[in-house]
């Protein structure tokens, strides 16, 4: 239930450094930014802090925005670099996310919604969120988002994979931000879509729509992008080789950054591996008690996205190869089509190349 702000005396050092004020949205239109207040553990418990968490909040209200990104730029108060995690769904970002959080090392932001508004903002504007005014914009409120958490030194932002557009003005930041890109193999994520209800699976076209905006695809292959045409399979197809292609295409565009990619499978199959060389990637050394807490089965043997439901990783691989024998035709069939233009695009070959693993 929510109480009323007014209990709470909101001062501009509180607003902009009190971790126990969340940056949640933002309105373009009436320049006004929501901020929640909300605990630590709360947000540590939720497996998202995008709209699912508003109701959790102890309170709301909101600011003016131009006020607000003009005295985050003119405090001189440093404020801790966070690291980024990007994916293109259906990866086990979530997990990764919390597994990082079990240690004082990291401080997890799950698909923070303001970035999934600014991403929305970005789509919509087009090539009007290029400029100098956006990326300024775009700074502050990472900035905004990045407070000194009680229980975690370095931010983690996990942004949502609709927000994947927003790569390219993490690399225009020009701070050496650590990047992740959590990616899987093509019959994983098609079999990952036919998982999910039938609500989730008419979004596929929308998103797909949604991610051609983000990169030079639509004009090397125009006749691909009428998504009407394509069956279900297809289009999820699409998404994924989008996805990998505009990681490609951001990091080649504005200087290859300190960024490594991960296959979900590699991770899985090593998850305490993963979890050393991640933290080691990101700025810590993990010690071996660390990466016990980090790979505690109380973490990885439940569903990251509901922690009460018990879901490991051998759960997860016989559901996989249930629907993978059900629709062995369709499955090949739709990685038939799309096989000639991985190939020619080479983003197999482009994710190998910056792996974090060296194997």
């Amino acid at each position: 239930m929510l109480v009323n702000t007014t209990e709470f005396k909101i001062t501009v050092p509180t607003l902009l450094f009190d971790p126990n004020l969340y940056t949640f949205d933002f309105d373009a239109g009436k320049q006004l930014t929501k901020f929640l207040l909300v605990e630590e553990t709360t947000l540590v418990q939720a497996p998202f802090i995008d709209i699912r968490f508003e109701p959790h909040a102890r309170g709301q209200f909101w600011v003016d925005s131009r006020k607000l990104l003009e005295l985050e730029g003119l405090h001189d108060i440093p404020r801790t670099r966070p690291v980024f995690i990007f994916h293109h769904a259906f990866v086990c970002s979530t997990l990764l996310a919390r597994c990082l959080e079990q240690i004082d090392a990291f401080f997890s932001l799950k698909e923070p919604w303001v970035l999934r508004r600014l991403a929305d903002h970005k789509r919509a504007q087009g090539e009007a969120m290029s400029g100098a005014r956006w990326q300024d914009m775009f700074g502050k409120y990472v900035r905004l988002l990045c407070r000194d958490f009680r229980s975690g030194r370095i931010p983690v932002i996990k942004a949502t994979n609709v927000a994947n557009n927003l790569l390219v003005d993490v690399l225009r930041l020009k701070q050496g931000h650590k990047i992740l890109y959590l990616h899987s193999d093509l019959r994983s994520f098609l079999i990952s879509n036919l998982k999910k209800p039938r609500d989730t699976q008419q979004k596929m076209p929308g998103l797909a729509r949604a991610f051609l905006q983000d990169s030079d695809f639509p004009q090397k292959y125009p006749g691909l992008c009428d998504t009407a045409q394509l069956s279900f399979l297809q289009v999820c197809a699409l998404i994924w080789l989008v996805n990998l292609y505009t990681f490609s295409y951001a990091l080649d565009a504005f200087g290859l950054a300190d960024a490594k990619t991960l296959d979900a499978g590699d991770m899985l199959n090593d998850l305490p591996g993963t979890l050393d060389s991640l933290s080691r990637f990101f700025g810590h050394m993990p010690d071996a008690a660390e990466l016990q807490r980090m790979s505690d089965s109380r973490i990885t043997g439940t569903n990251a996205k509901d922690p009460l439901m018990a879901y490991g990783s051998e759960q997860r691989r016989i559901d996989m190869e249930a629907i993978g024998n059900r629709y062995e035709r369709e499955l090949a069939d739709a990685m038939a089509w799309i096989e000639p233009l991985v190939r020619e695009l080479q983003v197999l070959e482009y994710m190998r190349a910056r792996r974090l693993l060296d194997r």
